[in-house]
């Protein structure tokens, strides 16, 4: 899709909802959500394309970045990136690429996205049915398959509730990313360096 056809869909409804078939602009698309106010919460993949469903962000920050946004497309055509209004103080760390943060949305987005988590589940279930129905009469055989596949099928349905440090680490991401293009556009002053005892 060209840039123009995907934020057309960023036009300020509440939800919106792209099917792609190339999954790799996926990242890019999330980049140009957050430019106009949007991120990415869910990402439902098909055989050949993925249903991307963005919500619109209702702070602060996210309207005055799509006005901003807006601004820039319709006079110039394209989406652009506001340039920084203040350089990032040193105590805030190594600048977060915005493609960076566009893949931590992304892997977060399908990281929510827990009815394909399920569908799994349901799938490692069916088939442990079918094992156990098959070999029924074999003891030997349905006892390990039923603990084995059992335990695998139940750590499969309960993983996407369960703490995830690659979880955090896609957040921590985002939520740094976002405070950066805050200070960056001058939208909040930067904060001050930590005390030191």
């Amino acid at each position: 899709m060209k840039d123009g056809e995907v934020i057309a869909y960023f036009d300020g409804r509440p939800t919106a909802e792209i099917t792609v078939h190339v999954v790799w602009d996926i990242p890019r698309m999330a980049d140009m959500a957050f430019e106009f106010g949007y991120v990415l919460c869910r990402v439902f993949h098909r055989r050949s394309t993925a249903r991307l469903v963005f919500e619109r962000e209702d702070t602060d920050h996210a309207r005055r970045r799509a006005e901003w946004s807006v601004n820039y497309f319709r006079a110039y055509g394209r989406w652009g990136r506001q340039h920084p209004t203040f350089q990032l103080p040193g105590h805030m760390g190594r600048r977060i690429e915005p493609l960076e943060a566009a893949q931590a949305r992304y892997a977060l987005a399908l990281f929510r996205n827990k009815v394909w988590h399920l569908r799994q589940v349901v799938f490692g279930a069916a088939l442990l049915a079918v094992v156990v129905w098959y070999h029924r009469d074999s003891a030997a055989v349905v006892v390990p398959v039923v603990l084995v596949g059992g335990s695998l099928v139940l750590s499969a349905g309960i993983s996407p509730w369960l703490p995830s440090k690659r979880l955090r680490r896609y957040e921590q991401t985002v939520e740094k990313f976002e405070a950066q293009q805050a200070v960056e556009r001058g939208f909040v002053p930067p904060p001050s360096p930590p005390v030191e005892d």
